[in-house]
C-alpha cells in the first residue's frame, strides 16, 4: 500500500477475538474466522512450534513482515517464556497502530496467558526503530518501508502477514520474496497464512521448498516455504 487508510475496530471474529477493519479495501487485519486461532495455527504451531521441534534450539531469531495488532509477537514471546527459548525478534510496520487505536481495539481481554498481559502493553509503548529489551526477549519495530528497510541480519523464521493480493500485490510478487530468500538463514522458515498458486510458484523458483499445510478453520491450506541451501 502507499498510503495509509482509514482503519477501524470490526465485529468480533469467530472466536471472540477482534480485529481491525479497513473499509476502503474490505481487508481485515485477521481472519474473520478468528483472529487469535490463526495466529496459533499458522505462526506459533505451523512456524515457531514446527521449527523448534526440527531444529532442537534454545533460542530463534524471528523477522516479521507486518506487525499490526503485535498479536504474533506476543504468542511468539508466550511460547518462548514456556519453552525457556531466547527470541530474537525484528518486526516492521510501514502504517503503525496509535496507542488509541490498540487501546480501542481491547485485544488484550482476548489473549490468552493473562500472566503476560504486561508483556503486550509494553510491546506497543516500546520506542520504534531503537533495540528494546524485556526480560528474555530482543525486539526491535521498525516503522519502515519493507523494500526501503536495511536488513542485515539472517533470521530462524520469517512470519510473513502482510495484506492480502488484492490489497498489497506487490508484497506477494517475485521482488519481495527474493529479500525473504536472502534475509533467511539455510533451514530457514518462510510462514504465511497464504496459499495463492502465483505465491506458491515464485516461492519454488526463487529456490524454496513449499510445503502446502493444513490451514485454520475458514483456510484449506497455507504456505510454509524452506531455504535449503
Amino acid at each position: 500500500m502507499s498510503r495509509a487508510y482509514e482503519r477501524h475496530v470490526g465485529t468480533h471474529t469467530k472466536d471472540g477475538s477482534p480485529s481491525l477493519i479497513i473499509d476502503e479495501l474490505n481487508e481485515t487485519y485477521h481472519s474473520r474466522h478468528g483472529a487469535l486461532t490463526e495466529s496459533l495455527h499458522v505462526y506459533i504451531e505451523k512456524g515457531l512450534n514446527s521449527w523448534i521441534e526440527r531444529n532442537k534450539k534454545t533460542e530463534v531469531n524471528i523477522f516479521e513482515m507486518g506487525m499490526g495488532t503485535g498479536l504474533n509477537a506476543y504468542l511468539a514471546y508466550c511460547f518462548c517464556i514456556k519453552n525457556k527459548i531466547k527470541l530474537y525478534y525484528y518486526s516492521v510496520e510501514k502504517f503503525p497502530l496509535s496507542i488509541e487505536e490498540i487501546k480501542a481495539l481491547g485485544m488484550e481481554k482476548y489473549l490468552p496467558y493473562p500472566e503476560f498481559h504486561n508483556f503486550f502493553e509494553w510491546l506497543h509503548s516500546s520506542d520504534w526503530n531503537i533495540k528494546n529489551f524485556y526480560k528474555n526477549f530482543f525486539f526491535q519495530k521498525s516503522s519502515s518501508d519493507f523494500f526501503d528497510s536495511i536488513i542485515t541480519e539472517k533470521y530462524d523464521i520469517i512470519f510473513y502477514d502482510a495484506f492480502g493480493y488484492n490489497a498489497q500485490p506487490e508484497m506477494w510478487g517475485e521482488k519481495a520474496l527474493k529479500i525473504c530468500y536472502r534475509i533467511l538463514k539455510t533451514g530457514g522458515y518462510w510462514i504465511s497464512y497464504c496459499s495463492k498458486g502465483s505465491v506458491r510458484r515464485y516461492l519454488e523458483k526463487i529456490g524454496f521448498e513449499v510445503d502446502r499445510l493444513d490451514g485454520p478453520p475458514g483456510k484449506r491450506e497455507i504456505l510454509r516455504a524452506i531455504k535449503r541451501v
